[in-house]
């Protein structure tokens, strides 16, 4: 029913708006034509644009439309393996036929890595940090899957926002997919105008990657190639008790051409990756004297990936396109989640599966009516197998063994989008309106915690004497102390908490998230462009109604040469709850599954009452008015042209967040805020509870909130024949009680010390991209990315207050206050409290630096035959050149001795060198 209203509302919107779309150009020209290389073949997919900031893409037939520009124009025609054409015209009359040849790129054509030309500048389509790459800057990245989407991810950061969490669309779909293969990628374009009503990301939400896939080439077309790292070229990883061994292996082919000559055409990509690399367990142990140890090992985690794509593209009609696609990637994976304070019994190995079938319509209406339809379905699956099924043990801030808590699971995602687009233009006045829906059907089988869990996370126990005697003193001891009195019978000898969860492992829904959008632009004057949009968005599974989402813009140029461009925007964004934090409510309701934790337990039959323990029954909910996240966000720019075409740009951003969702024990004990006592979860559980019982009521609600800004400032250059570079630099400054994922708040009843610094935000970052064409055509290519360091919590590792989640902090402690007191460099802090003052996201980690170069050389084997080329490139690429240790874990336990001391980094400097022949 929701998509047949969805389908009902925009038919009538058509409607509405048919006669303004046909209606002829009245103070301009139309301008069409055919785009066809030296030989006089057709290009499909050249890009035509305009200095107005019009675009046209040339169809399959290579003919091209841009249905009103103003009588005097310039246009820029680019397509991949062609030099750019630039033509300047003036028209006498109201329609124009302006064919387009192109001739062959030289080795030396310039690289494009480029926001985009200063002509459009006022093109509505960018935003103040956008990106373009083409296809000769795509195949200058990382050819490792990590490597490059690390790099794309630090790129679309660069508003704001945790790299992670970029998303990534695959030729206008909506449904966020993985990375194609590398060679199947036209190009790539980096936080478009996310202001605009078709899209629901705000800008600092982690930002957007749409990738472009390659249409079939006029002529048979492909390539086969070989990329390799060997052991001994790599250094070792920081923290690694021995050399790490990594090494490399890519290889595989492309091919595209026509099926039947200009009505259909086809391109494919096949590869294979061999990944060994290595993690590092970093941690502390008990050896068999009963002393700590440290215990150091390099683990394997292999990778094993296929990528496959197949894409066809019909031509119905003269301006009617049709194309489908598949894709598939399978990865194997060993290993996963062990490093650090985790041993390899903790680890699992994973297999994840994606398969997409997509098909689209493009359809041209008259003179200025395109619309676009797209129909996708995708499966993913992942299956991991845990390398032990014994219960998980984790001693706070030293080691987790045992088996992983996730255990066997299958899960299981299925998706159906179906998306319509509609562009009307009349004059200087473009109207897209559209569609979008996204059903999600999901299958999980999660049995984590059946396995059960025991926490050692320290807190009150008698003293004891050097004979292991009480003496009738009460101490706060870590979570090691309490692990070891355990193994040997010593009073103060029990686990903090035993979770067990048992029930049926499976949780079956579907979710909609539906969506309506209208953006209109008008260019007032050359020099002024307006625009406005409105997004109205919806679900299912939790019904959310209410979300409307206004943006406006402006885009002004106050020189006639437009030196000077100035952009404001704003907006209201408004983000779906994700499908996984729904199948864990409903999974954990108290019905489906029952999950319970046991207090100082006893070790060898946790779930046996005895006179110490005190069992917790713990189940999740739903706020009733659960409600999605809206973003209030808006940007002021502003950019000036220098000599040569030197580009600077300063930008402003502000934001605020609300209605975020977090978790809360809604019936946790009500106990009172201690410093100075050794904490004691016993006593706290015999408080009273706001409804009663031993029961934990988490509940989800849209409590959280988020506020800040961020300035930027870029300069790029990309005239250069020889030369391009684009540098930038951000300063961001955010505060929020939430963060990435489902946070909870220390106390159920306090919003002490939540509000701070955002979980991804890093204080400054400055990132370069650019390349060098030296003597001899070699290329360099390089990507500089440098950071703060993110920020984290320090914990206690223990549950003072009861509430059944252990994210308790410390407190500040006075100079000469007794008990366990702990020197930081943030403070003399003690873990005798309850309810802790210290904040949230205190300690912040050491700042990463990733330095990555490629360098490559093209050789033509016939050079006489320019339109039937053969080449042989050889690169050799160098990731982390200046072998940084990028830290990316730290001890988060105050009475750990790792706190803030590093133990995990990412993988050290590698090489990889490699051949690709393209025909």
């Amino acid at each position: 029913m929701h998509l047949f209203r969805i389908l009902v509302i925009l038919a009538v919107m058509s409607t509405a708006v048919t006669s303004l779309g046909q209606q002829p150009c009245t103070r301009g020209v139309r301008v069409d034509g055919l785009v066809t290389d030296p030989s006089g073949a057709m290009v499909p997919g050249a890009t035509i644009q305009a200095s107005t900031g019009a675009v046209a893409t040339s169809d399959q037939t290579g003919h091209y439309l841009l249905p009103c520009l103003s009588r005097s124009f310039t246009l820029q025609a680019r397509a991949d393996g062609f030099a750019p054409q630039t033509l300047t015209q003036t028209a006498n009359s109201q329609q124009l036929h302006l064919d387009i040849q192109l001739s062959i790129a030289s080795v030396e054509s310039q690289v494009q890595v480029s926001a985009d030309d200063n002509t459009v500048a006022l093109d509505p389509g960018r935003g103040p940090g956008t990106v373009t790459l083409d296809e000769r800057a795509v195949q200058q990245l990382a050819d490792d899957p990590d490597d490059l989407l690390r790099q794309l991810q630090m790129l679309a950061s660069q508003n704001g926002g945790d790299p992670s969490t970029a998303r990534i669309t695959v030729d206008g779909f909506q449904n966020a997919t993985t990375l194609p293969p590398k060679g199947s990628i036209a190009s790539i374009r980096v936080n478009p105008d996310l202001f605009s009503a078709e899209y629901r990301w705000p800008p600092y939400g982690g930002g957007l990657i749409e990738i472009k896939t390659k249409p079939g080439a006029a002529a048979i077309h492909g390539a086969a190639f070989f990329t390799g790292s060997n052991g001994s070229w790599n250094a070792t990883t920081a923290f690694a008790p021995s050399s790490t061994p990594a090494s490399k292996r890519r290889y595989g082919f492309e091919l595209s051409g026509p099926i039947l000559p200009g009505r259909g055409d086809f391109s494919a990509a096949l590869e294979k990756r061999d990944i060994d690399e290595f993690k590092v367990v970093n941690a502390q142990v008990l050896a068999s004297d009963f002393k700590i140890s440290p215990f150091r090992q390099t683990v394997p985690t292999p990778q094993r990936l296929w990528v496959a794509s197949l894409r066809s593209g019909w031509q119905l009609g003269q301006s009617d396109t049709l194309t489908g696609s598949f894709a598939a990637n399978v990865n194997s994976l060993g290993n996963q989640g062990v490093s650090a304070l985790v041993l390899p019994e903790a680890g699992y190995s994973t297999m994840a599966t994606q398969y997409e079938l997509r098909l689209a319509n493009e359809l041209t209406h008259g003179a200025g009516q395109l619309h676009q339809t797209r129909v996708g379905l995708s499966s993913r699956r992942s299956q991991n197998t845990p390398n032990a099924t014994t219960p998980s043990l984790q001693v706070a801030g030293y080691f987790t063994s045992g088996g992983a808590t996730s255990q066997a699971t299958d899960s299981r995602r299925y998706t159906l989008e179906l998306d319509h687009d509609a562009m009307f233009t009349k004059g200087r006045n473009t109207l897209k309106l559209g569609t979008q829906s996204l059903g999600i059907v999901i299958h999980n089988h999660t049995p984590d915690t059946f396995n059960g869990a025991f926490l050692f996370g320290g807190g009150s126990a008698p003293a004891l004497d050097p004979q292991n005697a009480t003496t009738g003193q009460t101490v706060t001891i870590d979570g090691m102390d309490q692990y070891r009195r355990t193994l040997l019978g010593l009073p103060g000898g029990n686990p903090t908490t035993y979770q067990q969860t048992s029930g049926n492992p499976e949780v079956n829904f579907t979710q909609w998230q539906n969506a309506l959008y209208l953006e209109e632009n008008f260019q007032v004057t050359q020099r002024l462009t307006l625009s406005g949009g409105f997004r109205y968005q919806f679900q299912t599974s939790p019904d959310s109604l209410a979300n409307f989402e206004p943006r406006l813009g402006i885009g002004w140029s106050p020189d006639k040469k437009s030196t000077w461009v100035i952009h404001a925007r704003a907006g209201i964004f408004s983000n779906f709850i994700d499908a996984d934090t729904i199948a864990d409510g409903f999974r954990l309701n108290g019905r489906r599954q029952q999950q319970v934790v046991v207090y100082s337990p006893g070790y060898s039959a946790p779930l046996n009452p005895n006179s110490a323990s005190i069992a917790v029954s713990t189940r999740r909910e739903f706020a009733p008015a659960l409600s999605q996240t809206t973003t209030f966000t808006g940007y002021f720019t502003v950019e000036h042209t220098f000599a040569h075409h030197w580009l600077a740009r300063s930008a402003f951003y502000w934001g605020a967040d609300w209605n975020a969702i977090r978790m809360r024990n809604t019936n946790a004990p009500i106990v009172s805020t201690a410093i100075g006592a050794p904490a004691d979860p016993i006593a706290a559980l015999r408080a009273p509870r706001p409804y009663g019982g031993n029961e934990n009521i988490l509940r989800y609600e849209s409590s959280g909130h988020l506020a800040g800004n961020l300035v930027s400032f870029s300069v790029e250059q990309q005239s250069y024949k020889r030369f391009n570079l684009r540098v930038y630099y951000r300063h961001a400054n955010f505060k929020a009680n939430g963060g990435d994922g489902i946070v909870t708040p220390q106390s159920s009843y306090s919003e002490q010390g939540e509000s701070a610094r955002a979980d991804w935000l890093r204080l400054n970052g400055v990132s370069l991209i650019g390349s060098l064409i030296l003597p001899r055509r070699v290329e360099l290519a390089t990507e500089l990315d440098a950071h703060s360091g993110a920020a984290y919590t320090i914990t206690t590792g223990t549950d003072a207050n009861g509430d059944g989640i252990v994210n308790d902090r410390p407190s500040y402690a006075s100079p000469g206050m007794s008990g366990s007191v702990y020197h930081t460099r943030y403070g003399l802090m003690t873990a005798d409290t309850t309810n802790g003052n210290v904040p949230r996201n205190v300690g912040t980690m050491p700042p990463t630096v990733h330095l990555d170069m490629n360098l490559s050389r093209a050789f033509t084997l016939n050079p006489k035959d320019k339109e039937h080329a053969r080449t042989i490139t050889f690169n050799l690429r160098a990731a982390n050149v200046l072998n940084h240790v990028n830290i990316n874990g730290v001890g988060t336990v105050v009475s750990s001795p790792s706190l803030d001391k590093p133990y995990q980094a990412e993988s050290a400097r590698r090489l990889e060198a490699g051949a690709r022949f393209s025909f």
